[in-house]
Parts: structure tokens; C-alpha cells; sequence
């Protein structure tokens, strides 16, 4: 957690390290993943497979340099790729779900998924 002394814009925003929290959801059956953010490989996995029994797959927590960050993912097999623009200190923690045959699908959040 960041310190009194650790803003840069008189106590409104602080600087680095940012922490994105991911959380892989459902959908993944025996699937290939990587995961970057800003261009850094920070999780890759093969044989994932969403837990019924949770419906979760993984999740790690990764530093990011910057509030923003751009998070990719790209997943086999099916050859999908996806990524979006994250602001990390409004929305820390990401979910992400194999939805369908073709679709990764994103949801962010302020507070931790249940």
C-alpha cells in the first residue's frame, strides 16, 4: 500500500508499483495461455482447465509499471487474442473467461471477485 509520500499529484494519485490481480474464470479446458502486461510475459500456462467445482482456473497478482497498463492474452487452442487498455488503480482486478468457441472475455473490477 502506498505511503503518504508516495503521491506525485499533491495526494490524489500514487505513483507505482501498481498490482493487477487476474483471475482466470471459466472456459478453459486443457487450453495454452499467455498472459502480458505492457509487453511482459507475467503467466503462461499449459493443460489450464477451469475447476468446476470453483469456477477458476488460476490467478496471480503482477506488478505493473505504470496506472495504465495493456494487458493481452492469448490463448490455444482456438488461436484467440485479445487485449484492452487498463486503468489499474480504478480497476485492479480482472477476470477472464473463455466464453463460446471464440470469444476471451474481460471484467474488471474495484474490489476483489467473489
Amino acid at each position: 500500500m502506498a505511503s503518504a509520500t508516495d503521491f506525485t499529484d499533491g495526494g490524489r494519485t500514487p505513483k507505482g508499483p501498481y498490482i493487477v490481480h487476474l483471475m482466470l474464470r471459466e472456459g478453459f479446458h486443457e487450453h495454452t495461455v499467455l498472459i502480458t502486461v505492457d509487453d511482459r510475459t507475467v503467466y503462461q500456462a499449459v493443460g489450464l482447465t477451469t475447476d468446476p467445482s470453483t469456477e477458476r482456473a488460476g490467478a496471480i497478482a503482477v506488478p505493473a509499471a505504470d496506472r495504465r497498463a495493456r494487458l493481452a492474452v492469448s490463448v490455444t487452442p482456438g488461436d484467440l487474442t485479445a487485449a484492452f487498455d487498463l486503468d489499474v488503480l480504478a480497476h485492479p482486478y480482472v477476470a477472464i473467461s473463455l466464453v463460446g468457441e471464440g470469444t476471451v472475455a474481460f471484467e474488471t473490477s474495484a474490489s476483489p471477485f467473489s
